[in-house]
């Protein structure tokens, strides 16, 4: 079964515990009431992790429907069965993780998209993938 969740696995991991993390574990202190509204800055609640790891599943499902036959798509018991092992390991990464990279993940249409949410690109236009266009980066310095 986790075979077949593998792209999910990997694309949650880097969305989850990529740049903008929080310095030092989270503290105590009160859960934010599901109807109250989460502040820009604020961390994604344990109720918002859970709802992207059903995405990044949705996501993973939509992509294997596509490809397998339907008696080779993951069961809903088994998605299931994922979202628990999912939130079991990447639910500390997740409430770790930036609002910004939360809503760009549970905004994701794919799962590449949803990859690369946490991602960040260096600032540095000596990196030809950040380059303005027209650019290219520096020759290599020799030795």
């Amino acid at each position: 079964m986790t075979s077949r969740f593998a792209g999910a696995l990997v694309s949650l991991a880097f969305a989850c515990s990529g740049g903008g993390r929080r310095p030092g574990p989270p503290g105590p202190g009160p859960t934010p009431d599901a109807g109250a509204p989460t502040p820009a800055a604020a961390p994604p609640t344990e109720r918002e992790c859970d709802d992207l790891f059903a995405r990044a599943i949705a996501l993973r499902v939509a992509e294997l429907q596509q490809t397998l036959p339907a008696d080779q798509v993951p069961t809903e018991a088994e998605q299931t069965a994922l979202r628990t092992e999912l939130r079991g390991k990447l639910l500390a990464d997740c409430r770790n993780g930036s609002r910004r990279g939360y809503d760009c993940a549970i905004a994701a249409k794919t799962l590449a998209d949803l990859g690369q949410c946490q991602r960040t690109p260096s600032s540095s236009t000596s990196n030809s993938s950040v380059a303005p266009g027209g650019i290219a980066p520096p020759a290599p310095r020799s030795p």
